[in-house]
């Protein structure tokens, strides 16, 4: 199991939207989010309940003078002085009401120093003693996770036979740990299950299934693109399957493309194609990127070769954008050029950029270029500056010189501030000098003021 998942994981309640983020990070990459800001290996929600919980406390209470001690080394990450606090206060304090909260906290300290067997005894006898108590679900939910690295078969079972689906899946993670087999049996079982699994444990099984169940996950992840009706399911199985080399799967994905209706699972599949680093999958997306048809696939399809990388995809993509006469596939194929930081690719831009022709295809070459900060790209558009005649052109350069860190472009901009026989163009680069943080610059824009 991914270990970093496992670790990041917490309590479901304190972290439910955390938990979700990272076991459904599967559909893109902008799914994936952090679960917040930590502090010495601290959640800031687990810090935030534990800090609630002192506020609600009483002040003037001995015995949470200790607890508060104990949250302080919490907080500087000072685990074993920590648990040894807690521990102290659960000896000198058991029939204390708030001796549930520093059972939780003392096992969290030992479960970070890697003593997960008593960490665990402490945790259960939380659930013994206080089976109502208010850490009860947080005390379920690091059983469940110190289970899948200690091998703790019951209490992942019992988990898995509750009806609580955010512990049901982080015991299913903590089972791929144990016991992947076992884990793809009953993940199978969850989603071919629609009457008795959740939504958000679905998602769950196909982004464990797909980052741990190998190639055994492969046909029922197959099986979910084809027929499941939720979209946003078989957008994460179509995901997954493109995580994989496999010429079968490959052969698969473009099968269900040609066969599929909806234009966002074409989309989706497109996509998926693109995180492949196989050469099938990227001779596919050339074919559909080159062919006629819906217009909106074939830029999907011109995005996911830029994501290819390689002379081949740049290659593909010059002789897409040289053969074509849409434009917008044009300047599908410009943006392209322009995410792949390839040397190739900015050459093809600074021609375009330099050719007389179309200006919005032009003004789209500089704008690509100004977004690289690419040394000899931007020295090759300041040159291009006083030569040009289109105004439009002029303007596009400017903007590109604003938004490049280049010396080159910001001495451009002080040179066309000061000499510039159009008075508009003297204003606009007075305009971009405004924006930058640099001293010359600065300096430049007080001289001026003088």
């Amino acid at each position: 199991m991914n270990t970093k998942m496992a670790n990041s994981i917490r309590s479901p309640r304190v972290l439910t939207g955390t938990l979700l983020a990272l076991l459904l990070s599967a559909l893109t990459a902008a799914f994936v989010l952090a679960d917040g800001a930590r502090t010495s290996g601290v959640s800031a929600q687990e810090l935030g309940k534990l800090n609630r919980f002192l506020q609600g406390a009483n002040q003037k209470d001995d015995a949470m003078q200790i607890f508060r001690r104990g949250r302080d080394l919490v907080e500087e990450g000072n685990w074993s002085r920590a648990a040894t606090t807690f521990n102290s206060f659960v000896a000198d304090f058991p029939k204390h009401k708030d001796v549930d909260a520093a059972l939780y906290w003392l096992a969290f300290s030992l479960k970070k120093q890697g003593r997960l067997a008593e960490a665990d005894r402490h945790l259960e006898r939380l659930l013994r003693e206080h089976p109502r108590s208010s850490w009860a679900d947080d005390a379920r939910a690091m059983r469940v996770e110190l289970a899948g690295q200690t091998g703790n078969k019951q209490v992942i079972d019992n988990e898995l036979d509750k009806n609580d689906a955010e512990i049901k899946m982080i015991a299913l993670q903590s089972l791929f740990q144990s016991n992947p087999d076992r884990a793809i049996e009953l993940a199978t079982n969850m989603l071919k299950s629609d009457a008795k699994t959740g939504k958000q444990l679905k998602e769950a099984a196909i982004a464990l299934l797909g980052q741990h169940g190998g190639a055994k996950s492969a046909s029922l992840l197959m099986e979910l693109a084809r027929v499941q009706t939720d979209a946003k399911v078989r957008s994460m199985a179509i995901f997954w399957l493109g995580q994989r080399d496999d010429d079968s799967v490959v052969d698969n994905l473009m099968t269900l493309y040609g066969s599929e209706q909806s234009l966002d699972v074409k989309k989706q599949i497109l996509f998926a194609l693109s995180q492949s680093s196989n050469v099938k999958a990227r001779a596919k997306l050339t074919e559909i990127a080159r062919a006629g048809g819906d217009i909106e696939l074939r830029k999907q399809a011109v995005f996911g070769l830029s994501q290819t990388h390689g002379e081949t995809s740049v290659n593909d993509l010059i002789a897409i954008f040289d053969s074509g006469t849409d434009k917008e596939l044009r300047n599908q194929v410009l943006f392209a050029l322009g995410q792949m930081h390839n040397e190739r690719a900015a050459a093809k831009l600074l021609e375009v950029a330099r050719t007389p022709g179309e200006l919005e295809t032009r003004k789209q070459a500089i704008f690509w270029l100004g977004q690289q900060g690419n040394g000899r790209g931007i020295e090759t558009l300041v040159q291009m500056y006083d030569g040009e005649q289109s105004n439009e052109i002029k303007d596009q350069l400017l903007f590109a010189f604003g938004q490049s860190h280049e010396k080159a472009a910001l001495q451009k901009l002080m040179q066309v501030a000061k000499r510039d026989s159009s008075v508009e163009a003297r204003k606009k680069a007075l305009f971009w000098l405004g924006q930058s943080k640099d001293p010359e610059a600065v300096k430049f824009i007080e001289d001026i003021l003088k």
